[in-house]
């Protein structure tokens, strides 16, 4: 687990390596409100909710970036332990239910969307704000999701010097390059951008050195 050291000291994120193709989650809350959301449980449960209990606070959201299974793993377990909802993208809702990726031939726990994300909804925790950004290419339904001024969290849209994968179904690749060019390229270079799998990176420094934007 590695634990951010951020300017706001009142926000806590951590990211996690979960499932088996090391798939970052990430824990953010806000610790005077004891305020949290997963974005991606990715797997192994009894490490997150270990990690989840560190913080001392509770589960609000349970966000998934999009609907493939190295993101999803452990999203049953910790809604039925937390009771918090499960919320991605309509577009991507139905993979949560299939409980097995074909192509992989991976199983995962089924689980179901209680809420939906669309472009430009804000979900608040505590004093924060996060903020939903359409990012579709890697799936139809991926997305992005801002706290203004701190930070972006990208999913499998943009890596550090890199982009997710365009060739599995529902991938597009000129798709993916609209998203993070009208997107994620329009906020500031200094906003740090944590991905889904990978080391964490800035608008910056993808504009200026990533291959595929060259």
């Amino acid at each position: 687990m590695i634990d951010y050291k951020l300017p706001d000291e009142n926000l806590l994120l951590q990211r996690l390596e979960l499932g088996s193709i090391a798939t970052n989650c990430y824990i953010l809350a806000d610790k005077e409100a004891q305020e949290l959301a997963v974005i991606d449980p990715a797997g192994d449960f009894e490490v997150l909710s270990a990690a989840i209990e560190q913080t001392g606070c509770r589960v609000k959201y349970i966000f998934n970036t999009h609907g493939h299974w190295d993101h999803i793993g452990a999203n049953a377990k910790l809604h039925a332990q937390t009771g918090a909802p499960i919320l991605i993208h309509a577009a991507d809702a139905p993979m949560l239910e299939q409980g097995y990726d074909r192509l992989f031939q991976v199983r995962v726990e089924p689980s179901k969307a209680d809420k939906l994300l669309e472009e430009g909804q804000s979900w608040p925790l505590g004093q924060y704000n996060l903020e939903v950004l359409t990012t579709p290419g890697h799936t139809k339904g991926g997305v992005s999701l801002l706290v203004p001024e701190r930070m972006v969290f990208s999913g499998d849209t943009l890596f550090q010097l890199s982009i997710g994968r365009t060739d599995l179904p529902g991938g597009d690749y000129q798709e993916l390059i609209n998203s993070v060019r009208n997107k994620l390229f329009s906020l500031p270079d200094d906003l740090p951008v944590f991905p889904g799998h990978g080391a964490h990176t800035f608008i910056g420094e993808e504009k200026q050195y990533n291959p595929f934007f060259k």
